[in-house]
């Protein structure tokens, strides 16, 4: 004879299904905030994280202050996060991915590519803005003079900056000519970029004009001031940051194949893992580059870490 079940028997999937309902809810900002954490994209400020589903900027824990990198959208149930800078995404859901079913999975990741689609438009409207307003600044903008203190104490001529009150206002371009944004660089050296405006890939030019068969690419506006005068004849630019060498290599020799690419590296003594030379020979490396490096004189201070640091202690120590 068949047994029959009995209507309070407790079955395996009862019991699974009790338990889950029986786990605490997990708090949707928590819930995210800990993928984002596992993925490297900690929010300087966990509290611009709110479950509203309104996509926010805000500055990743490991960038510098004043930066916005970091993007997120978070609602009740789902949340998408990410960076521009590194590339790196997280997702949170209320649901594991686990336990849905195929068309809960369907909608999942509907939401995940309906997201990083919207911050990938406000993105580039941002950075349209910022170069709409680049462009205006720049023509507003004055040659600059050869009497600007850091100019003075760098020991560098203007080249092609211009100036705007105590400011060197320093053009971002792209491989076609195009400003997608500007540099500012104080009395003092103090350098901010445009806010809203796009970097990676793009450019200062230093010397030189594109296209040309030699193409030298520096981190800052002073050091590729410097190397222009050890490349005549070269077309010189200056990649903002460590970070941007390679991809500005890339633009180059997508646009270029036939250049000629030297990059320029600084020398980070006195930074753990030297980013200067790392990402300068990873910049070379990717795009079949010579490298070329400062080489340091005896009695030099530690504290030198770039070509124009070396040029400017060899001019006071052999005036």
């Amino acid at each position: 004879m068949m047994a029959r079940n009995h209507p309070d028997r407790v079955t395996p999937a009862r019991t699974r299904a009790a338990l889950l309902a029986m786990a605490p809810a997990v708090n949707p900002v928590i819930g995210l905030l800990e993928q984002m954490r596992s993925a490297g994209i900690e929010p300087a400020d966990p509290g611009v994280i709110v479950a509203d589903g309104v996509l926010r900027r805000f500055q990743v824990a490991s960038d510098k202050p004043g930066s916005k990198s970091g993007w997120a959208a978070l609602r009740e149930q789902f949340g998408v996060a990410g960076s521009w800078k590194t590339g790196a995404s997280c997702t949170w859901s209320s649901t594991s991915t686990a336990r849905m079913s195929r068309a809960e999975k369907d909608a999942h990741y509907s939401q995940v590519r309906q997201a990083k689609a919207e911050a990938q438009r406000q993105r580039e409207a941002e950075h349209q803005a910022a170069a709409e307003r680049a462009s205006m600044l720049w023509a507003k903008a004055k040659p600059a003079t050869a009497e600007h203190p850091y100019l003075v104490r760098k020991r560098i001529e203007p080249g092609y900056a211009r100036q705007s009150g105590d400011l060197l206002v320093l053009n971002i371009i792209d491989v076609n000519g195009v400003t997608k944004s500007l540099q500012y660089i104080g009395t003092d050296g103090t350098k901010k970029l445009l806010s809203g405006g796009a970097k990676r890939g793009h450019f200062i030019l230093v010397a030189g004009s594109l296209p040309a068969p030699i193409v030298v690419i520096a981190e800052g506006f002073a050091t590729a001031m410097t190397a222009s005068s050890q490349f005549p004849g070269a077309c010189t630019l200056a990649a903002i940051d460590a970070g941007n060498l390679e991809p500005v290599a890339l633009a180059i020799r997508c646009k270029y194949p036939a250049a000629q690419i030297v990059v320029v590296a600084d020398d980070d003594r006195l930074t753990p893992g030297n980013p200067g030379i790392t990402k300068a020979r990873a910049a070379a490396v990717a795009v079949g580059a010579k490298l070329a490096r400062p080489v340091w004189p005896p009695g030099i201070p530690i504290e030198a870490s770039d070509m124009n640091d070396l040029a400017v202690y060899l001019e006071a120590h052999h005036a």
